[in-house]
C-alpha cells in the first residue's frame, strides 16, 4: 500500500476455496495491514487450519460471532451466501468486497476494476462488487484502447481454465490426467463431461436467448464498467483443459482509426498489463500467466473484419484466481483504506 494505515481485522469468507486461499496468500504478499486474520468457511470446514503469513490460522464457521468486529471482509463464497451475509457485515461496520455475482448489477453497488474505474471508490463505499473473471481479463486490455480510440464493439471468445469452477474442478482435471495415464476410466463429477482432452461451451446455465450466464455477464458488466450502456458485445465462452489462467481472443472496433503500433504503445503504458511480443518470442499462454498479477496481451494486429483501420484483434491471458478474482478484490480494499477509510463511509 502507498502509505501506512492501522492494522485491521480482516475476514476471508470462503477461505477454504481456491479464491479464498489465494486471497489469504496475496494479503500476506502485498503486506495488507492485517492485525487479525479470520479464515471463515462452512460449518463442515470449521476447526481445520490454513496457512497464513508463515503460520496457521484456524478456520471458523460463518456465523454472527465470527464476523463480530470485522473491519474488512473479502467474500469468496457463492452468490446466496453473499446476499445473506454482505448486508450483515456492512451493518456491523465492515468494508466488504464481494467476488460473487450477487451485487454486480445493483446500481447502488460499485462494480470495480481499480485500474479502469477506480474513481468509483472515491466515496468510500462499504460494499463493492468484484467483476466476473473473464470480464476483468478482457477489459484490462480493452479499456486502455477505449480511452485512446473510442470503443464501439467487442467480440470475444474465451478459453476458460477449470479454476473458474473452483478447487474441486482443478483437482478433478489433475485426477483425470492420472486416471488416463494409468489406463483407468476418466471420471467426471464437477462437470457433466470430461475436461481432459476436451473443449465445450461454458457450463453455466443456458438462457432463453441461447446465451449462457457467463456470456451474459461479460456483456452487461463491460457496459457498466466502461460506462457504455449501448456498447455492442458478442461473446462465446468455452471451457478448456487448462488448470488455471483464462485466455480471451478479442476483436475490437473503434470510433477512430487505430494503428497496431500505436495500440502497442498505449498498452505498454497501461497499469497491470504486460505486452508479450510474439515477434521476438512466443505469444502469451496460460502457463505464462499462471500465478502472476499482470494480464498478458499479445498478437496485436489489424482486424480486417472491421471497417478499414478501425479494428484490432488481440489475445489476452490472465490468472483467473488472481487478477480475475482475489487480487482484484484486495486491490479494491487497498484503495479503500489508502483513500482514507478512517473517515465516514457512504452506506
Amino acid at each position: 500500500m502507498d502509505h501506512p494505515v492501522r492494522p485491521r481485522t480482516v475476514a476471508v469468507i470462503g477461505a477454504t476455496g481456491a479464491v479464498g486461499r489465494e486471497a489469504m496468500e496475496r494479503l500476506h504478499r502485498r503486506r495488507f495491514p492485517v492485525g487479525e486474520l479470520r479464515a471463515i468457511a462452512s460449518q463442515r470446514s470449521a476447526g481445520g487450519t490454513l496457512p497464513f503469513a508463515g503460520g496457521q490460522v484456524t478456520v471458523q464457521a460463518l456465523d454472527e460471532a465470527s464476523i463480530r468486529g470485522v473491519e474488512v471482509a473479502i467474500l469468496a463464497a457463492d452468490a446466496a451466501t453473499s446476499r445473506e451475509w454482505a448486508p450483515r457485515l456492512v451493518h456491523a461496520g465492515a468494508v466488504v468486497v464481494d467476488n460473487s455475482s450477487a451485487f454486480r448489477m445493483d446500481p447502488q453497488v460499485p462494480l470495480v476494476v481499480p485500474e479502469i474505474n477506480g474513481g468509483e471508490l472515491a466515496g468510500r463505499p462499504s460494499l463493492v462488487a468484484n467483476p466476473n473473471c473473464t470480464t476483468i481479463i478482457s477489459l484490462m486490455a480493452a479499456a486502455p484502447l477505449h480511452h485512446a480510440f473510442g470503443l464501439r464493439r467487442i467480440t470475444a471468445c474465451s478459453y476458460q481454465a477449470v479454476s473458474g469452477a473452483g478447487l474441486p474442478a482443478m483437482q478433478e482435471l489433475e485426477g483425470q490426467a492420472r486416471q488416463w495415464s494409468a489406463g483407468e476410466p476418466v471420471q467426471s463429477t464437477v462437470f457433466r463431461r470430461p475436461t481432459l482432452f476436451n473443449v465445450f461451451p461454458h457450463d453455466s446455465a443456458l438462457l432463453p436467448d441461447g446465451s449462457n450466464e457467463e456470456e451474459t455477464k461479460l456483456v452487461k458488466e463491460s457496459r457498466r464498467i466502461l460506462d457504455l450502456p449501448d456498447l455492442r458485445v458478442s461473446v462465446t465462452c468455452v471451457r478448456v483443459p487448462v488448470r488455471r489462467a483464462h485466455a480471451v481472443a478479442l476483436h475490437l472496433e473503434f470510433e477512430r482509426r487505430v494503428d497496431p503500433e500505436v495500440a502497442r504503445e498505449v498498452l505498454s503504458r497501461a497499469e497491470g498489463v504486460r505486452l508479450v511480443d510474439e515477434r521476438s518470442g512466443s505469444p502469451a499462454d496460460p502457463l505464462m500467466a499462471a500465478e502472476g498479477d499482470e494480464v498478458l496481451v499479445s498478437r496485436i494486429r489489424r482486424d480486417f473484419g472491421a471497417p478499414e483501420d478501425h479494428g484490432l484483434a488481440l489475445w489476452t491471458v490472465g490468472d483467473q484466481l488472481l487478477k480475475g478474482a482475489a487480487l482484484n478484490a484486495i486491490q479494491i480494499a487497498e484503495r479503500l483504506l489508502g483513500d482514507g477509510a478512517s473517515g465516514t463511509r457512504r452506506r
